[in-house]
């Protein structure tokens, strides 16, 4: 079993689509959970390759594939990704920045991430203490304009895998032609076409209801949290909890459908500002623009 897939965001930007779709074809091994964050989490990584293994059914398969959309800002993965397996082929799925650090930051507020009392431009200033924190999960769920600086990050992990190894695309393509893309896709990853079957639209405004039992799910510093995840270190034990599927379960329970108010006319100018270098050099080095 080796992993030769693996898409790594951009969050906020239709990487869940994008898994539905990729699991359709009968070709694809895709791991039990959406995300396995093994590259991202030190945690997960010191567990070693059995603990990645450990994700996907023992059918063979032409391809293993997974995602986390953590990897794609993560300074530290791309090196790591690079000892698993230098010939991996990667996936990014981008959308335009300013809507990709909005959503990402009503993510942030709607499940108690950040003080609703903190402004999306006002939550930038506080991006760079954030930072300093080897804590690729607290960035994520604050870094709301770091997240979005795509050219950045690309450059970081072409300093390990080739060009020709990524396949880069935007939520747009998958929005408005996903067949089409699906078709580009499965070219690159040496797949038949088949015909996908296309998802209905979803709001995407959601948040939770118990913000503290949200942070108890996610917060792997949290006591009790350590002290259950210890004997769910055994291989089996962790399989039951898996395909009881309980943790999910739990998530959607607390789920609630929240307001997802627009971009003001500041807000914008603030974001053009910030992302205009990027968006070019973005443009100029991989084609792409929104």
């Amino acid at each position: 079993m080796q992993l030769n897939h693996i898409i790594i965001g951009a969050g906020r930007s239709g990487t869940t689509s994008l898994v539905i779709y990729l699991q359709q074809h009968p070709k694809v091994n895709f791991s039990s959970i959406k995300e396995v964050t093994y590259f991202s989490v030190e945690d997960h990584y010191k567990r070693g390759v059995n603990f990645l293994h450990s994700f996907f059914s023992g059918k063979k398969r032409m391809l293993n594939a997974t995602s986390d959309t953590y990897l794609l800002m993560d300074k530290n993965a791309p090196k790591r990704v690079a000892n698993y397996n230098p010939d991996i082929k990667i996936t990014v799925i981008l959308r335009e920045p300013a809507a990709r650090a909005h959503s990402n930051y009503n993510f942030s507020v709607n499940h108690g991430y950040i003080d609703k009392s903190i402004s999306l431009m006002e939550s930038q200033k506080l991006e760079e203490e954030v930072l300093t924190n080897g804590d690729i999960i607290k960035q994520n769920n604050h870094c709301n304009f770091y997240g979005s600086l795509y050219h950045l990050h690309l450059t970081n992990w072409l300093s390990y895998f080739k060009r020709e190894q990524l396949f880069i695309c935007t939520i747009d393509q998958l929005k408005n032609n996903p067949q089409e893309l699906m078709n580009s896709y499965f070219d690159f990853l040496g797949l038949d076409k088949i015909e996908i079957e296309k998802l209905l639209a979803k709001n995407e405004a959601a948040g939770v209801k118990n913000k503290t039992l949200n942070k108890f799910l996610v917060n792997r510093d949290h006591p009790i949290r350590r002290l259950i995840s210890k004997p769910l270190q055994i291989s089996f034990l962790r399989n039951i909890v898996l395909n009881s599927n309980v943790v999910e379960k739990i998530k959607n329970k607390n789920k609630e459908e929240m307001g997802y108010r627009i971009l003001t006319a500041e807000e914008k100018a603030f974001c053009n500002d910030y992302f205009k270098e990027d968006l070019t050099k973005l443009k100029e080095e991989f084609g792409i623009e929104f």
